[in-house]
């Protein structure tokens, strides 16, 4: 491709030549330009660019028109460029860098649309640099993703890995995966190979420092899985002397300037620190987005495209997908862009090994035991271990009961082992099958002769290995799967068969003499013990899935992800019957998927749950777990049965106090983890956490009451001290765990401080009755004023109302007046619950009340967030000075306190005041620089919130694909992050927008999708109004009584929770129908009680439209006196609002005047 190079090159303390150098032309042609014009223009792409939904042709225009210039250099160049392609290689000084130049548009489209020539803008650092071999071979990518443990949220790496193989498998990729995540293991990789990868591809979370030096920085794992926040200069230590051809820094921001341009991106400072190309994102990026360009552009540099080609193919790629986000995609290079990676390898195919999961058969039905890539889901600790163990080691053992999928693991593990041989052993190891095995893929006559001759079993073994490869290369990885076919049982200990020992023995001691890098991994439901070499083998214990991991596998599952509609309870008692068994929960899933189309559904819940039952009988079965737990002592037995109190994995320093009384409990623990009756986790320090699985609790006995409630208390006060007291931080589960132990303790204390921490947590998560369950169930054992206020709240939130009210009054009157932190805050939300049943003057009062507390005790926070409310009610009540008045106070003090999520919010419900005056620029620039600090502090649910706000103010403004785009865009993330309050507001707001379109269908079906999230999670509030929506359709289709109908349920509702504002918006919707129906009494006396409601409540935008159809009514009976009665007020308030609708009323007052 023909490139053109634009630089700046200082003149004078104020001006600075812009030089373009045009193809086929040995100097360069220039204009003058001042600083000052550079200045203003990047701030105007500053602001014009780097907000929500940016003008993306209107800014590529201005910047085409700048840079074509008077000299029309570019329109010059695309119009002389010989061949198909242009690079408009764009020098990256004087803050150059931060302005968009992938959307530069000529007035007819993007250039990176234009075919013929082809153009792509880049980013350019102008230096000498060497240029490099190509070869006919594949594309070589090191993909590394990076998933610490305390970062959200967690990203689909797995999905991205095996999207990006199942994109490229027609194409020569050899995509090579770097486990670890953590930089320092990274070096170590690329230390091994000398020029082996033409791509380092990096993909996980990356930010900016909020404060200077605004340093960018890519969130990578330490050697234990923690956080590290990697800069360009340690990852360029890592390459130093061999940079790879192209890294691609997925991940958000890679390629943003900080500062306003001032601050280098990571992928520039990467270029700084000797990198030759660097892919990167401009900004936030979608997942979908960014797999998609990597697995459509390493298919193009496979195929020998150079690389300015291929990434010019990828954007046109993602605009044929309507992605949104294409342009966010930028390439820093220094020198000249490079050109293909690598050399078309013509009609040889390429050479791809036998995915690893394919030799995992089952011998009788030929199927796949293991999952394949696009299944396979965490167990990256796990991974992470062993490979690094089994560097040093003969091989693994993974050990653990059946089910928790050692054999999927020992796959994925072949995947990263690459250049290994593999031979799976299914079962029954002996002395011919493992020859066989090695005799089948022998291709050496030597090697023959060695297998076939006299020597004992080890030292044949030992000279194949050492002279009888197929190349002095070769290296095996042995896999012995299923292993417990080898084991026979005895005196309650799992011991390997005699016949086995001599064939084990020998293939681990013949590895070891060969001093070759053979390897073994190992699968079995027990940890045995070897004779000999017991300390060569690294023993992993693999537990069932947890946390995110489950989450993940339930995502997979369709009787777990929504896309089946069950009984309610029926997933759940799936979930709690597998115990996080693999295994057991894709049996689950398949019973739960036949009963939909089989006798089982119509027979009831009771059938399905038998056969679940069933099913997990025969897996205990399958595990012969009763055979084993009657080998073992009544002393082990018991303790298992006590330790059915922990429900979560737990450190020893748990078990100590619980099993003090068992006579060498720490040998049973042993036993029991050999035997796998006892679950282990290890944690990033490698602790082991204990578990007994809940698979075997019918078998065993937990101690009856009141041992029972004795060991439930001592269990609570144990995990309590270890994991609150004592810890830094406790996630959820942990604090679920120590609750539910308080409960069946009966300790009040730590039930009440847990709930209070947890109630908190879900009601942030519109977790609602989830909330409500642990408060109540909380307060049968402890009357807890926090936790009675928590309650009321979120039975407010679902629509409870006179139960919100009760447990308000009883949190206040159990309250004691020197907790004064608590008391404002009951006030505060007490405030809310008056407000919004239209008892302002109430609420007023109480938020006064929270107001002069928290002054008092300098809570600053509490006191912002009740100015902000304060602020809601006078900006309702159309008094919108005073409201902005309160607005501003709230966020003064937010920004003194440097509470920027207050600071963000506040600014959203200012935006609102603008919508609402009819202000909409200046409205949508408070939503942008609320977005910003959500994005910045990478407040997820905040800035899909802001989304949503920016999609109906786009929607008012008529711009209905901008507005569609960005409910998608809310929609996406409360998807991802489970808001599913959110999302089923976002879907009632598309349904307005299709119904306004005419859609009806389609807006009937989002209203419906609404309607069935919010009556699962009881929010009544919203269910009511999207009946209210539903209603408005059916009115407009001409279907009176249904929409009446509608209303009514909408109305019922809305009086049973006390929602002035929405019973006062529903009955002058019910009037307008009797007014259009002909019934004129009625409608005037249905509008009358939405009128009284507005007065009350201060609605004045609302009291004027009611006024209007008032006004209009009378003016149909001939009653212009009372018309104009009407219809002035009415004009004065629309005036007063400056809304359009006032010159409606203007013109009918002027009419009625006229005719009066």
């Amino acid at each position: 491709m023909q490139t053109i190079r634009i630089q700046l090159r200082e003149s004078t303390q104020e001006t600075v030549e812009l030089r373009y150098w045009l193809p086929q032309k040995n100097h360069y042609e220039s204009r003058r330009l001042k600083l000052a014009e550079i200045a203003n223009f990047l701030k105007q792409g500053e602001r014009d660019y780097y907000k929500l939904l940016p003008n993306l042709p209107g800014i590529g225009k201005q910047l085409f028109f700048w840079l074509d210039g008077d000299g029309r250099w570019l329109s010059r160049g695309i119009a002389n460029c010989r061949g198909e392609g242009l690079v408009i290689a764009i020098d990256t000084d004087k803050k150059l860098a931060h302005l968009p130049w992938e959307v530069l548009h000529d007035g007819e489209d993007f250039l990176v649309k234009r075919v013929n020539p082809v153009v792509l803008p880049l980013r350019w650092i102008e230096k000498e640099t060497e240029a490099f071999s190509v070869e006919a071979r594949q594309l070589r990518v090191l993909f590394m993703a990076t998933d610490p443990e305390d970062v959200e949220p967690k990203l689909e790496f797995e999905q991205e890995e095996a999207r990006i193989l199942a994109d490229t498998r027609d194409f020569a990729v050899d995509l090579r995966v770097e486990e670890s995540g953590c930089v320092s293991e990274l070096g170590k990789v690329w230390s091994r190979y000398l020029d082996d990868f033409d791509v380092f591809h990096l993909t996980g979370h990356a930010s900016i420092k909020d404060e200077a030096p605004y340093t960018p920085y890519f969130i990578t794992e330490t050697e234990i899985g923690e956080r590290h926040e990697t800069t360009a200069a340690e990852l360029a230590e890592v390459f130093r002397f061999r940079f790879p051809k192209l890294v691609f820094l997925s991940g958000c921001r890679t390629g943003q300037a900080a500062d306003k341009g001032a601050v280098p991106s990571m992928a520039e400072a990467l270029i700084a620190q000797g990198a030759i190309a660097v892919l990167s994102w401009g900004r936030p990026v979608e997942d979908r987005t960014a797999t998609a360009a990597a697995a459509h552009l390493y298919g193009k540099l496979a195929a020998g495209y150079q690389l300015a080609q291929a990434l010019a193919s990828t954007y046109q790629q993602l605009f044929k997908q309507n992605v949104r986000d294409w342009h966010l995609l930028r390439l820093y290079v220094q020198g000249e862009c490079p050109g293909a990676l690598v050399d078309v390898l013509g009609d040889v195919p390429p050479s791809a090994p036998e995915p690893a999961y394919q030799q995992f058969l089952d011998p009788d039905t030929q199927l796949v035991r293991v999952a394949k890539p696009s299944e396979f889901v965490g167990r990256r600790r796990t991974l992470q271990r062993c490979l690094k163990a089994i560097r040093t080691s003969l091989g693994v053992l993974i050990h653990g009961l059946g089910g928790v999928g050692k054999s999927t693991v020992t796959a994925r593990l072949l995947e990263r082992m690459v250049g290994y041989h593999r031979l799976v052993n299914f079962r029954q190891l002996d002395e011919d099958r493992l020859l066989k095995s090695l005799a089948e893929q022998c291709t050496s006559e030597r090697g023959h002769d060695i297998l076939n001759g006299k020597l004992p079993l080890m030292q044949r073994l030992t000279k194949f290995f050492t002279e009888g490869l197929n190349t002095k290369e070769q290296r095996f990885a042995f896999v012995l799967d299923d292993f417990e076919a080898n084991l026979d049982l005895r005196n309650g200990v799992y011991v390997l068969q005699p016949q086995v020992v001599d064939v084990l023995l020998a293939l681990l001691k013949a590895m070891q003499n060969s001093q070759l890098p053979h390897k073994v991994i190992i699968t079995c439901r027990y940890n045995f013990t070897l004779s000999e070499l017991n300390h060569r083998l690294y023993r992993e214990p693999l537990g069932a899935l947890g946390g995110a991991d489950l989450i993940k596998k339930y995502n997979r599952l369709d009787s777990f992800n929504g896309s089946w509609q069950f009984q309610p309870d029926l997933p759940e008692r799936a979930k709690q019957a597998a115990d996080g068994n693999p295994r057991l929960l894709e049996w689950l899933d398949k019973i739960l998927q036949n009963s939909q189309n089989s006798l089982e559904a119509e027979k009831g819940v009771e059938m399905i749950l038998q056969k679940m039952e069933e099913k997990e009988k025969e897996f205990r079965e399958n595990i012969l777990a009763e055979e084993l737990l009657k080998q073992q002592t009544p002393a082990l037995r018991l303790m298992l049965g006590k330790l059915l109190v922990y429900e979560l994995p737990v450190p020893l320093a748990a078990i100590s106090p619980i099993c003090e009384d068992i006579s060498s409990w720490e040998s049973h623990i042993q036993r029991a983890e050999i035997l796998g009756l006892l679950e282990v986790t290890l944690t990033n320090n490698t602790e082991r956490l204990y578990r007994v699985p809940r698979i075997l609790s019918p078998l065993l006995e937990f101690p009856e009451n009141p041992k029972g409630e004795e060991l439930y208390k001592q269990a609570a006060q144990i995990l309590y001290r270890l994991w609150w007291e004592e810890a830094e931080t406790s996630t959820e589960v942990q604090d679920l765990e120590i609750h539910r132990l308080g409960l069946l303790g009966k300790n009040g204390e730590i039930a009440g401080k847990t709930a209070n921490s947890l109630a908190n947590l879900l009601s942030h998560q519109s977790r609602f009755r989830e909330a409500i369950h642990l408060c109540k169930s909380t307060l049968e054992i402890t009357k807890n004023y926090s936790v009675l206020r928590k309650l009321a709240y979120c039975e407010h939130r679902i629509g409870e109302v006179d139960q919100a009210l009760k447990y308000y009054e009883q949190a206040l009157n159990i309250c004691p007046a020197e907790d004064e932190q608590e008391l404002a805050s009951i006030y505060y939300y007490l405030g809310i619950l008056k407000a919004n049943t239209g008892k302002v003057d109430e609420a007023i009062a109480l938020y006064n009340q929270s107001l002069e507390i928290n002054e008092r005790i300098g809570n600053n926070q509490g006191k912002a967030l009740t100015l902000q409310q304060l602020g809601y009610i006078y900006a309702n009540k159309g008094e919108v000075e005073q409201a902005i008045a309160l607005y501003n106070q709230s966020l003064e003090i937010n920004e003194r306190i440097g509470n920027v999520q207050g600071k963000a919010l506040t600014l959203q419900q200012l935006g609102y005041i603008y919508v609402n005056k009819g202000e909409v620029e200046q409205a949508i620039l408070l939503y942008n620089q609320s977005l910003e600090i959500t994005e910045r502090i990478g407040d997820v649910q905040g800035k899909a919130t802001m989304l949503h706000c920016l999609g109906m103010i786009y929607a008012n403004k008529g711009e209905v694909e901008q507005a569609i785009s960005l409910y998608n865009q809310s929609l996406e993330i409360k998807e991802r992050i489970g808001n599913v309050q959110g999302k089923a507001a976002t879907l009632h707001q598309l349904g307005i927008i299709y119904a306004n379109k005419g859609e009806v269908e389609q807006a009937i079906s989002l209203y419906n999708q609404s309607l069935e999230i919010k009556e699962r999670i009881g929010d009544v509030q919203g269910k009511a109004a999207t009946l209210h929506q539903l209603g408005m359709i059916y009115a407009n289709k001409g279907e009176v009584e249904q929409a009446i109908s509608l209303y009514n349920q909408s109305l019922e509702i809305f009086e049973r929770i006390g929602d002035a504002y929405w019973k006062a918006l529903t009955l002058h919707n019910i009037a307008s129908i009797y007014a259009n129906k002909g019934e004129v009494e009625q409608a005037i006396a249905l509008f009358n009680q939405s009128l009284s409601i507005k007065e009350r409540i201060g609605y004045v935008q609302g009291k004027a439209m009611t006024l209007w159809w008032l006004g209009s009514l009378a003016e149909q009976q001939g009653e212009y006196t009372n018309a104009i009665s009407y219809l002035q007020p009415a004009l004065e308030i629309l005036q007063r609002l400056q809304s359009p609708d006032a010159e409606g009323v203007r013109a009918s007052l002027e009419r009625l005047r006229g005719n009066s």
